[in-house]
């Protein structure tokens, strides 16, 4: 079973808030699009997991470890009673030969080796493994989930090492074989004090790049009207309740500026003062942490995700229009 859940990347959330407000350079778009790739790989990896069932194993999912002095970043953790496997997830397309120890991308030579990245990672947790109340061996895989990768592996050596879709099922299923007893639940709690928080830093963001104000959740579009309860897009019709794009709001501002403190006159100057004051100092309240008091008072938004910080702070509008937030399903779990 999962043990967490797969989240989209720091980063990755960064230039999708920054794309909305500003327009991104060559480059920023050109990491959104990687970010974004390797994410829904690693979505597709979860789906087709649970397709084939993991219920006797624990699997620990996007983690940040730091070993000794060493920083390392893990797709996938697959703990069983005897044995931790690591496997680090691809969204490959098109063609690939591996050979000699070198990648070659529709027959050019260059880019990443999968295969060294997740031997390196794999070595680092044999050494954390001396540090678990049970021994257990490491296996290593690099899975290729894309259907449309044509992928050779030169070396039978290397070959086992990788795992294509079409073989990919079957290796889940093999997998779930395996069991985890009372030895991985209690690796598996150990494992824990070698977690850390994403440590990669984000790039400044410079305020005179960003439009000010709100935007369609629908479109993207900011020619909204506000009415007293909900915004109506006048591009697309979407119609929002003005409490869910506050939230919005807030969600923005704490992604684009992570070490800055969200105070209500900043978040007036970000919504270029288009909400009531009133609404949004509710808002705060209902769905940050307060920090300070008076004049040095900040808030810190209790989670980034839209959905999960509507659902876990009690949101509930007879205003809402759309069906996902009305009644929550799938994207909240539950009913408004």
């Amino acid at each position: 079973m999962f043990l967490n859940n797969r989240e989209k990347p720091r980063e990755l959330l960064y230039y999708e808030v920054l794309s909305r407000r500003a327009d991104l350079t060559r480059d920023e778009q050109w990491r959104m699009r990687n970010l974004a790739r390797g994410f829904a790989g690693e979505a597709e990896y979860d789906r087709l997991f649970d397709a084939a069932g993991h219920g006797r194993l624990l699997i620990y999912r996007d983690l940040w470890m730091k070993i000794d002095k060493a920083v390392l970043q893990v797709d996938s953790l697959i703990v069983t009673d005897d044995t931790l496997i690591v496997n680090e997830i691809k969204n490959y397309s098109g063609n690939y030969l591996y050979r000699d120890g070198r990648w070659f991308q529709n027959g050019r030579p260059g880019g990443e080796d999968p295969l060294a990245q997740v031997s390196r990672t794999a070595g680092k947790l044999v050494r954390m493994a001396f540090h678990l109340p049970y021994r257990v061996a490491v296996e290593k895989k690099v899975v290729f989930v894309n259907p449309n990768l044509d992928l050779e592996v030169g070396s039978d050596d290397a070959a086992q090492f990788a795992v294509g879709r079409p073989k990919l099922m079957r290796y889940f299923s093999d997998l779930n074989q395996m069991y985890a007893g009372a030895a991985a639940y209690k690796n598996a709690n150990a494992l824990r004090k070698f977690f850390i928080d994403d440590p990669m830093p984000l790039p400044v963001t410079d305020v005179r790049r960003l439009r000010a104000g709100n935007y369609c959740y629908g479109c993207g579009s900011y020619e909204l009207e506000h009415s007293r309860y909900t915004a109506i897009c006048s591009q697309c019709n979407y119609e929002e309740t003005l409490e869910r794009l506050v939230v919005r709001a807030l969600i923005d501002f704490t992604i684009l500026f992570p070490k800055e403190k969200m105070t209500k006159a900043k978040m007036i100057s970000f919504t270029d003062n288009q909400i009531h004051e009133k609404l949004l100092r509710k808002a705060l309240v209902k769905y940050c942490s307060k920090t300070g008091s008076s004049r040095s008072t900040s808030y810190i938004v209790k989670n980034r995700d839209l959905h999960q910080l509507l659902k876990n702070n009690g949101y509930s509008s007879k205003y809402e229009k759309d069906i996902v937030f009305k009644l929550g399903e799938n994207a909240v779990g539950g009913s408004f």
